[in-house]
């Protein structure tokens, strides 16, 4: 009897503590979480040095495609490359020791056609290469008392150059052998408080965006004036914008840049930043400050070197950017052969290449820049 009891009891007690238990899951057992993953670029934009091996204060550098390039300098110094800048050859001197007047101010038409400013103050020589290799004096630039201001080749014959004195604009088709006014010193009658008045201008910059289309651009009176023709430079209209400059702005450059026939830009020795849609009628400021030449590898893409700092424009000039670069020596002149290629020069032979590398790429001396858009590379 004791032992049926107890048998009972313990039935009963496996029974109530089996439905006491929750069933085992058999769901498999849950993976970690992954760790986030950040996409890593494949490309970026970087400047590094690609610097003459001489002490030689350089002046101007003009690239005619992106391997493709000279480099001016003192000592009567033009510098060649073929390979973007990896290696440099002297065409016209190279010599830290050279006693020759300095070169600046290149300007190509192509590969081959190009021109080069030798001296400083009037009557400075104009040296011309048309095999991209051989140089030779071929006339001068600057009025008969002054200094030159700009000069301009819109081909391999017909140029122009804006003389300070007398403030007009001289015209060649030999080159640069013989030079014709084409332009008189510009004057207008405009109202200056409230009096007519006749007022002058000094012009400044030149550039053509097409054989035929010209611009030069001066102040004066607190206006800016646009000399602009329309055939290839036979005849000149002038338009003037009241209250554009100051006072003092007969007594800095102005810089010009058209990028088609009507839409340009001028740089204001203010530091300021205009730009027309209509030929130079009207000028609307942008928001931006540089102090610099200006130049654009295509409609959208335009730089603006003032010193250590780049200012820059990837939408047409509708908005510029700054940034501010380590280089061992003040930007003296640069170009921009291609939206992903630029060249800057300055003192010491300091020479730096912006292109676009693999985001792994790295080299002594190179510097972080900003990438520029729709590079095939990205």
């Amino acid at each position: 009897m004791k032992r049926s009891l107890c048998l009972f009891i313990a039935v009963v007690w496996c029974a109530s503590g089996a439905a006491g238990q929750k069933p085992r899951s058999h769901r498999a057992p849950a993976k970690p979480a992954a760790a986030s993953k950040t996409t890593q670029p494949k490309f970026k934009a970087i400047w590094e040095p690609v610097n003459y091996k001489e002490d030689l204060n350089l002046t101007g550098v003009f690239f005619a495609n992106d391997p493709t390039g000279w480099v001016t300098g003192e000592h009567g110094t033009i510098l060649h490359t073929t390979d973007g800048g990896d290696t440099w050859t002297p065409q016209l001197g190279g010599d830290p020791q050279s006693t020759e007047p300095a070169i600046h101010d290149l300007r190509f038409t192509d590969g081959t056609h190009g021109w080069a400013d030798q001296g400083s103050g009037g009557d400075n020589k104009l040296l011309r290469t048309t095999d991209g290799e051989n140089w030779e004096q071929v006339g001068k630039l600057g009025g008969n008392y002054g200094y030159w201001s700009d000069y301009f080749f819109p081909s391999g014959n017909v140029g122009f150059q804006i003389r300070q004195e007398p403030h007009d604009i001289a015209r060649t088709l030999d080159a640069g052998k013989t030079w014709t006014e084409v332009a008189p010193p510009c004057a207008v009658k405009m109202e200056v408080e409230g009096l007519t008045r006749t007022v002058g201008c000094t012009l400044q910059s030149l550039h053509f965006p097409s054989p035929r289309v010209g611009y030069a651009i001066g102040t004066g009176s607190k206006a800016l004036f646009v000399l602009r023709t329309e055939d290839g430079g036979q005849n000149w209209n002038v338009s003037v914008s009241p209250d554009l400059a100051s006072n003092e702005s007969t007594y800095f450059r102005q810089e010009v840049f058209f990028t088609s026939e009507n839409t340009g830009f001028v740089i204001m020795n203010d530091r300021k930043i205009l730009a027309t849609t209509d030929g130079g009628k009207t000028w609307q400021g942008r928001v931006g400050t540089t102090g610099g030449k200006i130049r654009f590898a295509d409609p959208e893409v335009g730089w603006s070197f003032e010193d250590l700092t780049l200012t820059y424009t990837t939408n047409a000039g509708k908005s510029w950017f700054s940034r501010k670069f380590g280089f061992p020596a003040t930007v003296t002149a640069f170009s921009l052969p291609s939206r992903s290629r630029g060249y800057v020069v300055g003192r010491h032979g300091m020479v730096y290449r912006y292109r676009i590398v693999p985001f792994e790429y790295i080299t002594k001396g190179m510097i972080d820049a900003p990438m520029m858009p729709g590079d095939p590379a990205k």
